[in-house]
């Protein structure tokens, strides 16, 4: 699915929607059940006072319990259907009720309590009251002058209930308002959010390879990274374009001469009859630069892979570094030989690193073959690798010519052959397939020169 900034609005502004909705439907329930709990619990704790003010009345007479009525008749007890009762029943007979309940034989034992203490034998229910308003009713058992006593009080919560049927009515309103205006302010805060990423995005399309120089603007804090890692991918871009026009430039400059000098052999070869010894030196001359050619676009093919990601340190594996050096100078040995030079080897022991085999190889071969093909007759090559600490270091020396100080510089450069290479073999592209290898495996290539005495190459990879 195509993400756009618009797709992206609608995403954020629904689980925005979803969040917010939850967020306040939850926090109202939550509210409403805190402030009944607190109110039911406010009630009954009073009814809790009123029951020990009761009980404190009851006192032993004549053999029998009785309830001094002269001292709570009056108030809120006294007044029919006030809301406000009270009963005492001994062994199923009722020995005092408050004069508002106005029929004795209401009952005041409800069903299934909604609190039960068990300590003190108290329980709280809630019910329906004489006066068909819901009642919250506290009956406690206890023992007294010798004998079972269930005191039971009770409270009208009619207006406690109406006030929390307000407060739920207030909540219904207000949630659904606040879900929307807080939506509404979540869809503004939205807009303007992406506001900058559709802009961003907008400028994003305008880029081709033709203005990658171009940079883009953040046009708000949040994008500023963003934008930054962007422009630093386009000037990667831009600069993998120039590398590739520069390459393309290079090999057909350097195509166009072999090919040149094949069409011309061929073009003299056609003209008249040869004898037998000009046919063999034309086509040993044809045969010498195809050669040339060859190795030209080997070396293009494996520049190319190498630029594409082929080496990625996900795929590599344990390799013996003396066993990528042997391999190397066992492929150079025919070339010595026929120079000759003399390579000598000085390895410690076995080192074992994370790297392509193959590709290492060919890094160390194409300096050994420079070393052998810029040496001086009868010269020497020798190849060490020694170990410190979680690096190994590879130095590959050589008795020949020697590099320019001025060459230095553009030494690893595609296509760039110093003036005392121009007369030997080679494509100019060696020592850059050797540095794209080495710093594929997170090491480093350097070399130190003199000229007419010979080059060192130290290659530096890390265990």
């Amino acid at each position: 699915m195509k993400l756009t900034p618009s797709s992206i609005k609608g995403r954020l502004f629904i689980w925005f929607f979803v969040f917010t909705s939850i967020l306040l439907i939850t926090g109202g329930i939550f509210l409403y059940f805190e402030v009944k709990g607190i109110i039911l619990n406010s009630i009954d704790k009073t009814l809790h006072s009123k029951e020990q003010l009761i009980t404190g009345l009851l006192h032993e007479e004549h053999g029998g319990v009785e309830l001094e009525l002269s001292e709570i008749i009056l108030g809120e007890y006294s007044i029919p259907r006030s809301g406000h009762y009270y009963k005492i029943i001994m062994n199923g007979n009722v020995i005092a009720a408050s004069p508002s309940l106005a029929d004795e034989d209401f009952n005041l034992t409800p069903g299934a309590p909604e609190y039960y203490d068990k300590n003190i034998n108290e329980k709280i229910y809630t019910a329906t009251g004489p006066d068909k308003e819901p009642i919250r009713i506290l009956h406690h058992r206890i023992e007294a002058f010798g004998k079972s006593l269930d005191v039971f009080v009770a409270e009208s919560i009619r207006e406690s209930i109406g006030m929390m049927n307000t407060f739920r009515y207030f909540l219904i309103i207000l949630i659904p308002a606040s879900i929307l205006i807080a939506c509404l302010g979540g869809l503004w805060i939205t807009k303007q959010s992406l506001e900058p990423v559709k802009t961003f995005s907008s400028t994003i399309k305008t880029i081709t390879h033709k203005n990658l120089s171009e940079k883009i603007e953040a046009g708000a804090e949040e994008l500023s990274a963003l934008a930054g890692s962007f422009n630093e991918m386009l000037s990667r871009l831009q600069g993998a374009f120039e590398a590739e026009k520069n390459l393309i430039s290079d090999a057909s400059h350097e195509l166009k001469t072999p090919v040149s000098v094949i069409k011309a052999q061929c073009d003299v070869l056609l003209q008249k009859e040869r004898s037998a010894a000009e046919y063999k030196e034309a086509v040993e001359t044809i045969r010498s630069v195809s050669e040339n050619m060859g190795r030209l676009i080997k070396d293009l093919l494996s520049l190319a892979r190498l630029d594409s990601g082929i080496l990625l340190p996900v795929m590599f594996k344990e390799v013996s570094l003396n066993e990528c050096i042997l391999k190397a100078v066992g492929l150079a040995e025919p070339l010595a030989k026929k120079k000759p030079v003399v390579i000598k080897m000085s390895l410690a022991k076995d080192i074992l690193l994370h790297g392509d085999e193959d590709r290492l190889t060919e890094a160390l071969l194409n300096i050994i073959e420079n070393a052998v093909n810029y040496n001086k007759a009868n010269g020497n090559v020798e190849i060490s690798a020694v170990r410190d600490n979680n690096a190994v270091h590879i130095s590959i020396s050589d008795t020949g010519i020697g590099i320019k100080k001025e060459d230095m510089g553009r030494l690893f450069e595609r296509f760039h052959r110093a003036d005392t290479a121009r007369n030997t073999e080679g494509t100019g592209l060696g020592l850059s397939i050797v540095k794209s290898i080495i710093e594929a495996h997170g090491g480093e290539v350097k070399v130190e020169s003199e000229l007419g005495k010979g080059s060192r190459f130290t290659i530096s990879l890390y265990c």
